[in-house]
């Protein structure tokens, strides 16, 4: 994992259609999160809702799920709790009620359980008297074969959210035709020290989505898994994460696992989390519930009937051709020496993320017919902002040269020793530069003003009267940096 200390651009926001989009601009005035850790979080509620209903076939004729994993890096007090909780409500109680009648669900079948052993133990006293009498073994045996095919099935936990999870847990959790869960974390280390994350393997074939994945376990038990949908969420901190990248990180990226995510390190709002007198409003957010509400019973109420078949989502014909002229754009870009070049393996698989994203999409908002042209450039503005993000945390960075180490030293110090906020007009003389600043020495220091004076991100001034020199810090440059 690695970084730059600017600042990524503004999460697209105003990219999604009208309930999402609505929802977390009102998220983003009431909650005061960063703007990707919301956006993220919006994009992810919106695949859990549609994953289990729909499949997407791509311009080149592929079906394909609509499963998303999602990564988003951020500090302690960024408000991650607040915002999974507002986000993420509609699921949980949902998972709530489900857990309620699992519970009654057992119960009732320890009850129809219990009758059916005592009657199991009549049938097997029968056959016991039958064999001491020799007469009347047939007609036992088989009223004992008929009454085992009335056994009581112990009944299975169907929730959508799950976590701490380890691979057997996943398995034994889509076991089935059809089913739907998410993986997901508020917290990141559980998730990175626990079994799911042992087997990357696992993990990509269910982001692929196939058909079967059968699983054979001890005591010949054999586990049959069709149609699954997975996607995963995760919430980390920065060293967390960081941690993991320097004891697995070769093997996630060897075997094409991070490129399966949309990652995020937002920019943090500490500092500018400003309180009002007045109280909260929620006019949007639960009009984004209702339709989530309305999605998970759509779903529930299809396992119930036993069809799990999907709708196939399409594109219209001049979404086709803009998602062709992407694909080749893309592909262009991957060549020696591009943009994307230094991370191929994300860039490869983002035509069909863009796919997945522009579906899911479209079917949340209930639009009629195919997927327009609008949508798609909606999707791929979204995940345009997360290949940015991609090669910002995960492509290779060369060495510096020692300048710009010494730039970068400078720029950060300035950051948080020194400048005053917005509208500050934060100034310093260049002697306290040299007297108390990191980069030591007039040569060196003047090398690191000159990158800086070249980035935009000082002028300098000079007093006529006494001569001396002031380095003027500029805003714009000062509140785009990342500063951990």
């Amino acid at each position: 994992m690695s970084s730059n200390f600017f600042a990524p651009r503004p999460y697209p926001m105003g990219a999604f259609l009208v309930v999402v989009r609505e929802a977390g601009f009102e998220l983003q005035r009431n909650v005061q999160a960063p703007d990707a850790m919301i956006g993220m979080s919006l994009a992810s509620a919106v695949t859990m809702a549609c994953q289990g209903l729909i499949t997407v076939k791509l311009p080149i004729g592929q079906i394909r799920a609509v499963t998303q994993n999602m990564l988003v890096v951020g500090g302690s007090g960024e408000r991650k709790t607040p915002v999974d909780g507002h986000v993420f409500e509609p699921f949980r109680d949902v998972d709530a009620l489900t857990e309620k009648a699992h519970e009654a669900a057992l119960e009732t079948c320890q009850i129809e359980n219990d009758w059916w052993q005592t009657v199991n133990n009549s049938i097997r006293r029968e056959i016991d008297k039958a064999f001491r009498d020799d007469e009347g073994m047939s007609e036992a045996k088989a009223k004992l074969a008929a009454h085992a095919k009335f056994k009581p099935k112990k009944p299975k936990l169907r929730i959508l959210m799950r976590s701490d999870i380890t691979q057997r847990a996943i398995m034994n959790a889509l076991e089935g035709d059809g089913e739907s869960i998410v993986i997901m974390t508020d917290d990141g280390e559980s998730l990175f020290k626990g079994g799911a994350m042992s087997n990357l393997g696992v993990l990509n074939r269910l982001w692929d989505s196939p058909k079967t994945m059968p699983l054979d376990r001890a005591q010949q038990e054999h586990v049959s898994v069709l149609n699954p949908r997975v996607s995963i969420w995760i919430m980390v901190q920065e060293d967390v994460l960081r941690d993991y990248c320097e004891k697995r990180g070769k093997l996630a990226k060897g075997s094409g696992h991070w490129a399966r995510y949309l990652v995020g390190f937002p920019q943090t709002t500490k500092g500018t989390r400003w309180m009002a007198p007045d109280e909260l409003v929620w006019e949007k957010l639960p009009k984004f519930h209702a339709r989530i509400r309305e999605l998970l019973v759509q779903f529930r109420d299809k396992m119930a009937s036993g069809k799990i078949e999907r709708e196939v989502i399409e594109f219209s014909d001049d979404a086709k051709a803009r998602w062709i002229q992407q694909a080749n754009n893309t592909e262009w870009m991957i060549r020696p020496g591009e943009y994307l070049s230094d991370i191929d393996d994300f860039a490869s698989k983002t035509m069909e993320i863009i796919a997945r994203l522009a579906a899911s999409m479209h079917y949340f908002s209930g639009d009629d017919g195919k997927i327009s042209l609008d949508t798609l450039e909606r999707a791929i503005e979204i995940v345009s902002w997360h290949v940015d993000e991609f090669k910002r945390l995960f492509a290779p960075h060369p060495v510096m040269p020692p300048e710009q180490v010494d730039a970068y030293n400078l720029a950060l110090w300035l950051r948080t020793r020194w400048w005053r906020g917005v509208g500050s007009q934060t100034w310093i003389p260049k002697n306290r530069l040299l007297q108390y600043g990191p980069v030591r020495g007039r040569y060196r220091l003047n090398e690191a003003l000159g990158i800086l004076i070249a980035q935009s991100a000082i002028w300098m001034t000079k007093d006529e009267k006494t001569k001396r020199l002031f380095v003027n810090l500029h805003d714009p440059f000062f509140a785009g940096m990342a500063v951990a």
